[in-house]
C-alpha cells in the first residue's frame, strides 16, 4: 500500500454503507439476535449517532460523506438541478454536480489505492487511483465501472446489478420486494469483495437495500410506530428480518475479505422515524393562498402516477413518445408565490428575476417568507387535529456557503408521525397512510471497529466528519472542510500532510437525453420526484 502523506501509511480503512440504518430499528434486530456480527463489532468497538443533514435525504447526503462538506458547500440539495441553458429545466444530479473534491480524490492525488462500491450520486463514477463501481442512479447501458478495462472481469466473475427495489410498485407484492433485496444484497455483495481484492488503503461499500425497505416496510421494523407489535409478529415481518441477518452476515464477509488488520466504519447517511400520516404540500400551499394549480394539474398528475404509464414507460415505444410529449405544469406560475423545491421540505419563493416566471418582487422576499413560515405553524389538519409542521428553517439560519444560493428559501420539518408528499392518497391535504409507512430523519449511525480504534461511545457526530476522518487515518488533511476528523478512529498524530487543492475536476458530466430521463424514471420509482 504505497502513497505519500503522514502517518498511517500502512493502515486500512473499509467503510460499509448501511443506507438509512437507524439505532432504533438495529437495537430492536439485534435483542432478536438478528445481527450477531454487527453487534461484536459493537461490543469490542464504538458507536455513536451520526447526525445528517438538512434535507436528510441520500442525495444530499452522500454528497457530504464524500466532500466532508455540507449542502452550500458542495452545491447538491436535490434529486435534479436546473439546467443553466434552460432554467425552467431540471436535470438528474450526477456525479458532476459535485462542487467539491470528495476525500476518494484526495487520497488519490496523494498516491493511496481506494475502491469504492455503489456510493449514490457516484455515476458517471469518478476516476479514481483504484477501482470504482458507480451507484444509483445508473442509465441501462451506462458504463459505471472505473477503470472501464476492469468492466469485462468484473461482468464475467461477479456481475453487480444496479437500480432495483423500486418500492413504490410493489404495494400488493411484498414477499417480491423483499426477494428481490435479498438478491440484489447477495450479487452485490459478490461484486463487493472481488472489488475488494488486492492492495487498497480505503473502500467504501454501500448497501441501498435498508432505505428503501424501510420507507414501504417502516411500521414492521420502528418500535415506536403505533402498529408494529402487531405488524413485527407477522410473517412478512420475519421475512423481512431474513433481510436484515442477510445483510448482517454480507457485512461479516466484507470485514473478513478486508483483513483482520483493518479498521472498520458501519454507517449511515441518515435515519428512520414512522409515519401514519401524509400531508400533500403542493395543496397545502394552494389552501393556503401561496400556489394556484394549472388547469391541466390533476389530470398531469393522475397521469404521472397512473399504472398504466408506469407499464408504458418500460416498454420500446416509451423514448420516442417522452421526447414528443413533454409533461405540463401543475402550476400557474402567474398567481404562484410559493412552490415546492426539492425533496424533503424545500420549499422557494417564485422569486421575479431568479425564477422563469417569478412575480414575487425582490423587495418583498422577507416579508413573503415570513408570511409562509407562520401559515404553515399555524396549520391545523381538519382530520387529524394535529399540526402537521413541527418547525421552519431558513436556509441562512442553518448553513453558509459558496453555493447557499442553490438551497430552497425554506425548509419544513414535519411533526411527529408525519410525512411529507406530493400528492396525498386521497382527495384531503392529508391522508393516513400503509405505504410508505417510514421517513427520513437526521439521527444516523457510526460504528467503529479495529485494532487502532478506540473502544466507547463516539456521542453525537456529524455525517461531514467521515471524510476528514477517512484523510486524517492516513496521515493527510484536505485543504479546507466543514468536518472534524473522529480522532476515535483516525488517531491523533499531529503532523497530518495538507494535501494539495483540486481545482480541475476529471468527472464525465454529460449524459444523454434517453440517459437522463431512465434516471429520472428511476428516482420517480423509489418516491423522490414527481
Amino acid at each position: 500500500m504505497a502513497g505519500v502523506g503522514g502517518s498511517g501509511a500502512d493502515k486500512r480503512l473499509l467503510i460499509v454503507g448501511w443506507d438509512g440504518a437507524d439505532w432504533d430499528i438495529l437495537n430492536d434486530l439485534s435483542a432478536r439476535g438478528c445481527l450477531p456480527h454487527i453487534s461484536s463489532l459493537i461490543e469490542s468497538g464504538a458507536r455513536g449517532v451520526l447526525q445528517s443533514v438538512i434535507p436528510s435525504h441520500s442525495w444530499a447526503a452522500w454528497p457530504t460523506f464524500l466532500t466532508g462538506e455540507d449542502p452550500p458547500g458542495h452545491g447538491v440539495f436535490d434529486f435534479v438541478e436546473r439546467d443553466p441553458a434552460r432554467p425552467g429545466m431540471r436535470l438528474p444530479v450526477t456525479s458532476a454536480s459535485i462542487k467539491a473534491p470528495t476525500f476518494l480524490e484526495y487520497l488519490s492525488e496523494a498516491g493511496r489505492e481506494v475502491r469504492v462500491g455503489n456510493v449514490p450520486v457516484a455515476y458517471p463514477p469518478i476516476p479514481v487511483n483504484g477501482k470504482m463501481i458507480s451507484g444509483v442512479a445508473v442509465p441501462p447501458g451506462g458504463e459505471f465501472v472505473h477503470p472501464l478495462d476492469w468492466a469485462p472481469e468484473l461482468e464475467r466473475r461477479a456481475p453487480f446489478p444496479v437500480n432495483g427495489l423500486e418500492w413504490m410498485n410493489y404495494e400488493h407484492d411484498p414477499e417480491s420486494l423483499l426477494e428481490e433485496a435479498r438478491q440484489l444484497i447477495e450479487q452485490r455483495t459478490a461484486s463487493f469483495e472481488v472489488l475488494l481484492e488486492g492492495d487498497w488503503d480505503t473502500a467504501a461499500c454501500i448497501y441501498v437495500e435498508p432505505d428503501r425497505l424501510q420507507h414501504a416496510f417502516g411500521a414492521y421494523l420502528l418500535p415506536s410506530h403505533p402498529d408494529h407489535e402487531k405488524l413485527a409478529a407477522s410473517k412478512l415481518g420475519e421475512s423481512l428480518r431474513d433481510v436484515y441477518r442477510l445483510l448482517d452476515a454480507c457485512t461479516e464477509r466484507l470485514v473478513r475479505a478486508a483483513g483482520p488488520e483493518t479498521a472498520v466504519i458501519l454507517m449511515s447517511d441518515h435515519g428512520f422515524r414512522p409515519i401514519t400520516r401524509q400531508l400533500d404540500l403542493n395543496r397545502l400551499l394552494k389552501h393556503l393562498g401561496f400556489a394556484s394549480g394549472a388547469r391541466s394539474a390533476t389530470a398531469t398528475t393522475a397521469l404521472r402516477r397512473s399504472s398504466a404509464a408506469r407499464l408504458l414507460k418500460r416498454t420500446k415505444v416509451a423514448a420516442p413518445l417522452r421526447r414528443k410529449v413533454k409533461m405540463p405544469s401543475t402550476l400557474d406560475w402567474s398567481r404562484t408565490r410559493a412552490y415546492k423545491a426539492t425533496t424533503g421540505g424545500g420549499l422557494s419563493l417564485n422569486l421575479k428575476g431568479r425564477e422563469p416566471h417569478g412575480i414575487v418582487e425582490p423587495h418583498d422576499y422577507e416579508k413573503v417568507r415570513s408570511e409562509l413560515s407562520a401559515a404553515l405553524l399555524e396549520y391545523v389538519d381538519p382530520e387529524s387535529g394535529e399540526r402537521p409542521i413541527a418547525e421552519t428553517f431558513a436556509r441562512e439560519s442553518l448553513y453558509e456557503g459558496p453555493f447557499l444560493h442553490l438551497a430552497p428559501d425554506l425548509f419544513v420539518k414535519a411533526g411527529e408521525l408525519w410525512g411529507m408528499s406530493s400528492s396525498s392518497q386521497g382527495d384531503g391535504l392529508s391522508s393516513y397512510t400503509r405505504w410508505p409507512t417510514g421517513r427520513h430523519r437526521r439521527a444516523g449511525i457510526i460504528v467503529a471497529h479495529g485494532p487502532h480504534v478506540a473502544p466507547g461511545d463516539l456521542g453525537v457526530r456529524h455525517l461531514r466528519d467521515i471524510a476528514p476522518t477517512a484523510l486524517a487515518f492516513h496521515g493527510l488533511r484536505a485543504p479546507s472542510s466543514a468536518g472534524s476528523p473522529i480522532q476515535e478512529i483516525s488517531g491523533s498524530s499531529g503532523h497530518e500532510v495538507t494535501v494539495s487543492p483540486i481545482r480541475d475536476s476529471r468527472r464525465q458530466s454529460e449524459l444523454t437525453n434517453e440517459e437522463q430521463q431512465q434516471i429520472t424514471d428511476h428516482l420517480r420509482d423509489l418516491g423522490y420526484i414527481e
